[in-house]
């Protein structure tokens, strides 16, 4: 949801200046009020725009119409060409989520409707029979032992991949699970319609035979087809805008899976391929220029001086805690309890330098301390082979520098970064050649009348 949102923000700021951004290849003449733009050809009804504003205004209040159409366009523009060179599998990758890309669609399309139709829905259920979808059902049946092993086998496996054979496909295909009548017309929902619904951990739930599991699934196909349903005879929409609104649900979908292909709206952590080839690909150059422009990136503490004192265990360690609460020296309360060897010298750690060979556990504490604080008693592991201490710490000063540019976080923050830069540059040059190239007419009284349009 939050990326949704901040995309919707992104798209607010693009629509402050829509007419230059579209000025390089779009039409301000199309003269066809049922139309909001047409693109290659393909229409852009402005029916199907207003339900797709309704949608974006529930998550973002002030997100306008013309933001909306732009949005619109880029998504078919970006999809088409993602079709181009990738399969629907790699676009809508079913293991990000666990479904198929049809079930990913499908569920994107009810959520939409939902969205921007919610409240007439509600009401159409409310004036079936009881006041919901039992009133349309017909019948129920539950899975017996029978079935189940028809479908997945007499004996329980261990599998690595749920899948059905054939066999088991054909035996959950025949077998009922609701039986409903939307317009007057009965259908079916099978035990083979909720397997293929289901993401992984839902179809580890068949294989252990839940069968309440089952028919839970199976209800909430009813509501999804129900929905669908209502959308196609009651909500207005025509059959052709109902084709362009699943359409642009598609290409959103479609065009979010190729930015998070390309590293666009990965997450920082995702291990994405295209990335790491953009990273593997930066050379000493790059990583020099990119280190000068933004030497704050890799600040790091040079040395640090600091006091400790150490004792054997947490009761001592807590008397001169104490102490040093009430304002005595740090190096005569050292000289007088701590155990350490630098006791005689007020437990004088002298200045610590970052990257020292043999430094020890106690001397990089020290580093992620700040300057001018003592620290409350900790529990120290020790060299190894002795037992564990108790220490105070006490970082008097810090010296602040940068890691050297030929150093390897250097060259690892500079590649991910200059990875995510290049991979953002090739999304906009994408998009702009698809603007340019394209064949758009808007009606102009989109972007003349703006969030005021009525539908």
């Amino acid at each position: 949801m939050s990326a949704i949102i901040a995309r919707l923000k992104v798209l607010l700021i693009l629509c402050a200046c829509l007419p230059g951004m579209l000025a390089a290849a779009p039409r301000h003449d199309l003269d066809e009020p049922a139309l909001a733009a047409v693109v290659n050809g393909e229409p852009l009804s402005r029916q199907v725009l207003m339900l797709m504003h309704a949608v974006a205004v529930k998550r973002i209040p002030e997100t306008t119409v013309p933001a909306v159409m732009v949005s619109m366009i880029e998504d078919r523009l970006l999809a088409d060409n993602a079709r181009a060179h990738y399969p629907i599998e790699t676009l809508i990758e079913k293991t990000r989520v666990g479904y198929a890309p049809e079930i990913q669609i499908e569920e994107s399309i009810v959520a939409n409707l939902q969205a921007a139709y919610g409240r007439e829905i509600m009401a159409a259920v409310k004036a079936e029979k009881g006041g919901n979808l039992n009133g349309i059902v017909i019948s129920r049946h539950a899975v017996t032992a029978a079935d189940w092993n028809a479908v997945l086998g007499a004996k329980p496996r261990l599998l690595l991949i749920y899948e059905l054979d054939e066999a088991g496909r054909k035996a959950a295909a025949a077998k009922t699970l609701l039986s409903y009548r939307l317009a007057g017309k009965p259908a079916q929902i099978t035990l083979l319609d909720v397997y293929d619904a289901q993401h992984v951990q839902g179809r580890n739930r068949l294989h252990s035979r839940d069968a309440t599991f089952a028919m839970q699934q199976a209800e909430l196909l009813l509501e999804r087809r129900y929905v669908q349903h209502w959308a196609k005879t009651k909500s207005g929409l025509s059959a052709d805008d109902y084709a362009v609104f699943e359409r642009a649900v598609t290409d959103r979908l479609v065009r979010d899976g190729w930015t998070s292909l390309i590293g666009v709206t990965s997450d920082m952590h995702h291990d994405n391929k295209h990335l790491k080839e953009l990273a593997a690909a930066v050379t000493p150059d790059e990583v020099a220029a990119y280190y000068e422009k933004n030497r704050d990136q890799f600040k790091r503490i040079e040395k640090v001086k600091a006091w400790h004192i150490r004792t054997a265990d947490f009761e001592a360690a807590n008397k001169a805690y104490a102490r040093l609460q009430k304002g005595e020296d740090f190096a005569l309360v050292a000289k007088e309890l701590s155990q350490a060897d630098d006791r005689e010298q007020g437990g004088d750690m002298g200045w610590i330098v970052h990257g020292e060979q043999n430094a020890s556990w106690i001397e990089s504490i020290a580093f992620v301390q700040k300057p001018g604080t003592t620290s409350r008693p900790f529990r120290s592991p020790g060299p190894a082979g002795t037992a564990a201490t108790w220490e105070i710490m006490k970082v008097e000063e810090r010296i602040e520098g940068y890691q050297p540019v030929d150093s390897e976080s250097v060259r690892y923050g500079a590649s991910q970064a200059l990875s995510r830069q290049k991979a953002l540059a090739e999304f906009r040059d994408t998009r702009e050649r698809l603007m340019a190239e394209a064949d758009i007419r808007i009606n102009p009284a989109i972007i003349r009348k703006g969030k005021e349009l009525a539908p």
